[in-house]
């Protein structure tokens, strides 16, 4: 009897979730009529125990943010960001770090990004915090509501795990070595699915307690402002920069005519040499004759 109604199940396994259940309804049935039950009892059983209960459930919600900033001081952001982590409970679970061209010191990074775990009941506190370190460019949020995936999840675990406990009773009262066979086959298959679903299970879990925020961190360019150099002191200096670039410019051209100099004098020289030969040859008068006595 237990074999052909585990033919029966396997003939139908590959219908999906719906024949899933309609094996574990075959393999719980056989073990409640082994216990001495009515067939109309166990189905009535098993449908009151697969309805899940109504109950006020609490959402969850899978909340990820990123958060683009502009800051002259890469490295000093970079520290207050993993503060911000810090005082939310946070961890930072990923990071990464460009050095400029001048040097590879804290002070030299040009961009930084770093991923951030937050309790997600901290999350909307910890991205207003997040935007406040250095100039913000760019921030967006999402939110995904997966309350109902969760709570069938939930109850397909708790499912799973009767079911497997009413197989391993029917295992223990086989006698025949095809029962066994047949039963400890059947028993592996659920077990793997009810792994799978609590590997599920755990990954939600994962996702709605802890929220992402990833933020990436600029070096301000020239000219930029920032949060510590606002109004009238970026202004000044913008213009200091643009007054610089004006003395280099200058510099050039000085350098560029500098080696000239001395031979336009040499020229500038010699043509006022002979100018002046000229003049002073031109300016003596002719001798007059003498007069007779």
């Amino acid at each position: 009897m237990i074999v052909s109604i585990f033919a029966l199940s396997a003939c139908g396994g590959s219908g999906g979730s719906n024949d899933s259940s309609a094996d574990s309804g075959s393999v719980e049935s056989l073990a409640d009529t082994s216990a001495g039950k009515a067939a109309p009892e166990v189905a009535a059983e098993d449908a009151d125990a697969a309805t899940p209960k109504q109950a006020v459930t609490k959402a969850s919600i899978i909340s990820t943010g990123s958060v683009a900033l502009s800051a002259k001081d890469v490295g000093k952001t970079r520290t207050q960001v993993q503060h911000v982590s810090d005082k939310y409970a946070g961890q930072v679970t990923e990071q990464q770090t460009s050095d400029s061209d001048e040097d590879g010191a804290e002070e030299g990074l040009s961009h930084a990004r770093m991923v951030l775990r937050i309790p997600s009941k901290s999350f909307a506190d910890a991205m207003a915090d997040l935007e406040d370190t250095a100039t913000l460019v760019d921030s967006s949020t999402t939110s995904t509501d997966v309350t109902t995936e969760v709570v069938d999840t939930e109850v397909r675990v708790k499912n799973a795990r009767t079911s497997i406990e009413r197989i391993r009773t029917l295992l223990a009262r086989a006698e025949a070595i095809g029962d066994v066979i047949a039963i400890e086959s059947e028993l592996a298959r659920r077990e793997a699915d009810l792994n799978s679903l609590l590997a599920q299970q755990a990954a939600l879990e994962d996702q709605t307690s802890l929220s992402t925020i990833t933020v990436d961190i600029d070096r301000a360019g020239p000219g930029g402002s920032s949060d510590d150099d606002p109004g009238f002191l970026a202004g000044l200096s913008a213009g200091w920069d643009a007054l610089g670039d004006s003395a280099r410019v200058l510099a050039v051209a000085l350098g560029a005519v500098i080696p000239w100099v001395p031979v336009v004098l040499l020229v500038g020289l010699a043509v006022w040499v002979l100018v002046r030969r000229r003049r002073t040859t031109s300016g003596v008068a002719p001798a007059e004759p003498a007069k007779p006595a």
